[in-house]
């Protein structure tokens, strides 16, 4: 949570006090919170010593889908937490897109292009967390398969202060130069694995062969040679 704005909201209460109730349920030791953490912390920055609460007999399955929701809607909540969010309720809740989206109220388009952020490498996804990039930035990036060209493109962004806009010409321009692949031989499971390590390694992984085979794992510099060593805990000497 943005310390600025909590401190804002703590003045707030000051002089106002708390209008809308944190909720809350009972357990065999005392109370806890359901929804409005932001609101919670910010009373205890304010030095307010009660507040008013609205408290649901509810399991703790149901508080944690509660708690979730209410998370998602959280106006301050950066485009990656969002989508986090997002896959949480789906995963719990066992929902489709769009059911999702009518327990939310919102568009199915709104929640597939969050989860859809979910395949940045995670460099990526911490300059739209930060606030460096916005979230048309993130969509158009969400698109571009390969996770060096991902986060190439996203520091260009972010050192050149260039608009979605002018990302959108760059990425149109690269897919119009550049040489057809040849066709991706292996089964869709392997390109989804495949995808899943480069997001979790932030570089370009290749997966070959199912019983037998292998894995070539591309990197752009020394500095993430040493990180890959250091996480495959790998003495260099």
């Amino acid at each position: 949570m943005n310390e600025s704005s909590l401190a804002e909201l703590a003045a707030s209460l000051k002089s106002t006090g708390l209008i809308q109730p944190i909720v809350v349920r009972k357990t065999e030791t005392g109370y806890q919170l359901i929804a409005g953490e932001r609101r919670l912390r910010a009373a205890k920055l304010a030095g307010l010593k009660t507040l008013p609460a609205i408290v649901r007999d509810v399991d703790s399955f149901t508080q944690a889908q509660m708690a979730l929701v209410e998370n998602v809607q959280r106006e301050d909540l950066n485009p990656i937490d969002r989508a986090l969010a997002y896959q949480a309720l789906v995963s719990q809740l066992g929902l489709t897109q769009q059911e999702l989206a009518g327990r939310l109220g919102e568009d199915r388009s709104t929640i597939a292009n969050h989860l859809r952020l979910l395949d940045l490498a995670e460099p990526v996804r911490e300059t739209i967390r930060n606030g460096e990039l916005s979230l048309g930035h993130a969509k158009l990036l969400a698109g571009v398969p390969d996770i060096l060209e991902q986060q190439r493109l996203a520091e260009m962004c972010v050192s050149q202060e260039l608009s979605v806009r002018n990302l959108e010409r760059i990425i149109a321009g690269a897919a119009a130069v550049a040489p057809k692949a040849p066709a991706k031989s292996g089964s869709a499971h392997l390109a989804d694995l495949e995808k899943t390590v480069a997001r979790q390694l932030g570089m370009r992984v290749q997966i070959r062969g199912t019983k037998k085979g292998k894995i070539v794992i591309h990197y752009a510099s020394l500095d993430q040679f040493d990180e890959l060593m250091k996480r495959m805990n790998v003495t260099v000497e």
